[in-house]
């Protein structure tokens, strides 16, 4: 069975949100979606507190955890897969190490030369890009690529950021990625849009989650 490949384009920070949640909840076939932000938006982990937005930012919680993300240069996509699926047979951190081999390679392919961390980083940071943990994606030593995941009972979802300081790096990324996830993950790729379902479950977060103040200053 091939994967979806949903190239969604910018979207506000709502429905980027709530878009996500909507494909996991509606999830019977393995989707890569790959998008960007329509305005410099910063989220945060599903356990943060608010306080962690630097003052006078936008912000949105997230569904899954990890720390806070700055959404002015990145990349984001998505990866959801249905409850069933082999990966899930994986523990999360192998999940997380081989969703971001993905990453390096397309990274590598490109002339940056990105590895993948060995082991976390000692100090706790509320920044996701301030602080690598085991198998996040390190260029020159800092910080370029990190995720975050959750699974419930329809299946994972993980969102995962790839910072660039350079545009033209950005839409090459955009560009080859697919390609060297499918190779990783030995998969092919149909091109997709969101169901009408998935729209409309989406729609339906997006104005009674995602762009509510009760989800987003909830801690």
């Amino acid at each position: 069975m091939n994967w979806r490949l949903i190239l969604s384009g910018k979207g506000t920070p709502a429905w980027n949100m709530a878009l996500d949640e909507a494909l996991l909840r509606e999830v019977k076939v393995p989707v890569l979606r790959i998008y960007e932000w329509d305005q410099s938006a910063v989220s945060i982990g599903y356990f943060q507190s608010k306080a962690v937005v630097p003052i006078g930012r936008k912000f949105i919680r997230r569904y899954t955890g990890g720390g806070s993300v700055d959404h002015l240069l990145d990349l984001t996509y998505t990866v959801i897969l249905p409850r069933g699926d082999s990966v899930l047979e994986l523990s999360t951190t192998e999940s997380y190490r081989q969703i971001h081999e993905a990453v390096v390679k397309t990274l590598q392919f490109l002339g940056l030369p990105a590895v993948l961390a060995p082991c976390c980083d000692p100090e706790e940071k509320e920044a996701c890009f301030q602080r690598a943990v085991k198998y996040d994606v390190v260029l020159e030593g800092h910080k370029c690529a990190g995720a975050a995941q959750r699974r419930t009972r329809e299946g994972m979802l993980q969102q995962g950021s790839v910072l660039f300081n350079e545009e033209s790096i950005r839409t090459q990324f955009r560009k080859e990625f697919p390609h060297f996830f499918s190779t990783v993950f030995g998969i092919s790729f149909d091109l997709s849009e969101p169901t009408e379902k998935e729209s409309a479950r989406a729609r339906d977060l997006e104005q009674s989650r995602y762009a509510t103040e009760a989800w987003n200053d909830q801690k």
